[in-house]
């Protein structure tokens, strides 16, 4: 008997079209019945091809219910995903795949939540996925709720408070970077409403949603009045976060001179200090360049200012890491701005970041 393949063949349909029973017979004449397929390393069980027919003779010829890919996932924890795979999860359960099963980075009950796949949080806890489980991440612990709330887009607002319905009272929490994120997400669709661009249902359902999860709401921006002039009302450190949010758009250049400096090095920074300077290209360094130029107009920094500037610039070409350089940078764009609290509309900039 010639021995059977250890891999699915390369031309393995992993989403559509759907292969039938007929096919899987074919197909697994020569495969082992938990050959793998993809980057990913999965067995058939995992792949959106696999409809609840094909998945029930697969675990009925043997399949392992439970068989891990390269990066530790169940065939669960894939199934959740989909939303069309509702009876296929249902039945992985039925055959004993762990609803709990925590691999190196997830479990099924983060990643359904991830997806709002409340039907599939529901189908899991009832199977016994504990609603407040925690997995590591990157030295971090993240739990179902948290996960979801923290990878959200304010448009997913409706799906993520019906999940934190269900979850919370089950023990469901947001907790770690969640609060932080939230708080930024809910600063986001209050700065488009400050700018006439709507955004109101959406507010209000985040806002149900953090009193839901007890995550102190934002205070709203500043808005100035056509032609006021720019002024804060903090001190120290907090002023260039007030002029942020007063200033910066959630997306794209600010409509003003004052606020693409603040907002420039508020990039800068983030890029250099939270990726490592991953993604600088040329755009980044023309970002440096109008920063540069932006601080000499108007009513200019001072000469010895200015000096601190280039030398700071000049230490940040090419993405290098240097703190002290973006909080100089960082000081003087306030010290900039609230010299020239008349806005100025900002040219078309050379860059897209």
């Amino acid at each position: 008997m010639p021995r059977l393949r250890k891999t699915l063949p390369k031309d393995f349909r992993e989403y559509e079209p759907v292969y039938t029973v007929a096919e899987l017979e074919q197909l697994f004449a020569k495969c082992e019945v938990d050959a793998v397929a993809g980057y990913s390393k999965a067995t058939a069980l995992a792949f959106w091809s696999i409809d609840v027919d094909g998945a029930r003779w697969l675990l009925d010829h043997g399949a392992g219910v439970d068989v891990p890919d390269r990066f530790d996932k169940t065939p669960l924890v894939s199934r959740v995903e989909h939303a069309g795979s509702l009876d296929v999860v249902r039945l992985l359960l039925e055959r004993g795949a762990d609803p709990d099963r925590r691999g190196r980075s997830t479990s099924p009950l983060i990643r359904a939540a991830v997806r709002f796949n409340l039907d599939a949080v529901r189908l899991l806890v009832d199977a016994g996925a504990d609603p407040a489980g925690v997995v590591g991440r990157n030295g971090r612990e993240q739990t179902p709720l948290g996960t979801a709330l923290t990878q959200m887009d304010d448009y997913h607002a409706p799906m993520a408070l019906e999940l934190a319905r269900y979850l919370v009272p089950l023990g469901g929490t947001a907790s770690g970077e969640t609060p932080k994120y939230l708080r930024r997400t809910v600063s986001d669709v209050q700065r488009r409403i400050a700018d006439g661009k709507g955004g109101e249902d959406t507010l209000a359902t985040l806002l149900e949603l953090l009193d839901l999860v007890r995550v102190e709401p934002p205070v709203p921006p500043r808005v100035l009045a056509e032609g006021e002039p720019i002024t804060v009302t903090t001190v120290g450190s907090a002023r260039y976060n007030e002029l942020w949010k007063m200033l910066v758009p959630p997306g794209g250049p600010a409509a003003f001179v004052q606020g693409e400096v603040v907002r420039i090095i508020g990039r800068i920074g983030n890029e250099i200090l939270n990726n490592g300077g991953g993604n600088w290209d040329r755009d980044f360094e023309a970002m440096l360049t109008a920063y540069a130029a932006h601080v000499r107009s108007g009513v200019p920094l001072d000469d010895a200012d200015l000096q601190r500037v280039d030398a700071a610039v000049d230490d940040l070409r090419g993405g290098a890491f240097d703190e002290p350089a973006i909080d100089v940078l960082t000081d003087l764009s306030v010290a900039w701005v609230l010299r020239n609290p008349d806005r100025v509309p900002l040219p078309d900039p050379d860059y897209r970041r």
